[in-house]
């Protein structure tokens, strides 16, 4: 079952089992509730647009996450559920993930322009969506017509700090801290869909390190970790690892399901 999520929350990540573009289309928290503007600090408005500005100079990016998030049983017992996730961007329009699971399950995804491809390859099946346009466009699409949850996906966008913008009502710097070894800006921001942090490397490749999501206005208060490494900026990426791979013995599924 799909809950229909207010944009703000649904523009930040989700709580449940899915991946990137190779992630399945589930439900996310729908609680949501006003909450007052605090005060934005400037330095860490400062540091997330660098961040932003960054990483939209980058033609290619690739990078690393390992995920951790509270899946919420319909009982209210949140279980922890954990996942590999290998990214690769071309801009302005090609993409390719790797998701494996800790259950042993893995998706991937590919995107080259003009059609998404998502195999399963634990139950050897795919789908594919027709759709021509930048990386951009595609998440837009998949989030305001399909419902898909998208877990890192405001990291992809051309311009991060707009799409994360959209929905911050308060901001503060926190400091220098260590992220496996590397010294990184800390920065807390309230929105109004949930309460997240980012660990922005504090060199000259700001490349965002760890991402936290705590969604305060459910009543599990669910959460949602990743820890970003393995950064690669303008390096060589061929065109064909973008097309898709799909075994001929693999079964097509309705995009979506």
């Amino acid at each position: 079952m799909t809950v229909s999520c207010p944009q703000s929350i649904r523009k930040i990540t989700t709580v449940v089992a899915v991946l990137l573009l190779a992630g399945a289309f589930a439900s996310a928290p729908a609680h949501s509730q006003d909450k007052k503007a605090g005060p934005m600090d400037e330095k860490a408005m400062q540091v997330l647009q660098g961040m932003s500005d960054y990483l939209a100079r980058a033609k290619t990016l690739s990078f690393r996450a390992r995920t951790l998030f509270d899946e919420v049983r319909k009982s209210g017992i949140k279980i922890k559920s954990a996942r590999t996730i290998q990214v690769i961007m071309q801009r302005p329009s090609s993409l390719r993930a790797l998701a494996i699971a800790d259950n042993g399950s893995a998706r991937s995804a590919w995107f080259d322009g003009s059609k998404l491809t998502v195999l399963m390859r634990h139950g050897n099946q795919f789908m594919e969506l027709d759709y021509k346009g930048t990386t951009d466009d595609l998440l837009e699409e998949l989030i305001e017509k399909h419902e898909a949850q998208l877990p890192l996906a405001d990291l992809l966008y051309a311009d991060i700090a707009k799409s994360f913008k959209e929905s911050i009502i308060s901001a503060e710097y926190l400091g220098i801290k260590l992220v496996n070894g590397v010294k990184c800006h800390h920065l807390s921001f309230e929105s109004t869909g949930a309460d997240w942090q980012i660990w922005v490397q504090a060199d000259t490749t700001p490349v965002p390190r760890r991402f936290a999501i705590s969604y305060v206005n459910a009543p599990e208060k669910p959460e949602f970790l990743a820890s970003l490494s393995r950064w690669s900026i303008d390096g060589e990426a061929a065109d064909d690892q973008f097309k898709a791979s799909v075994p001929e013995s693999a079964k097509k599924v309705p995009f979506g399901k």
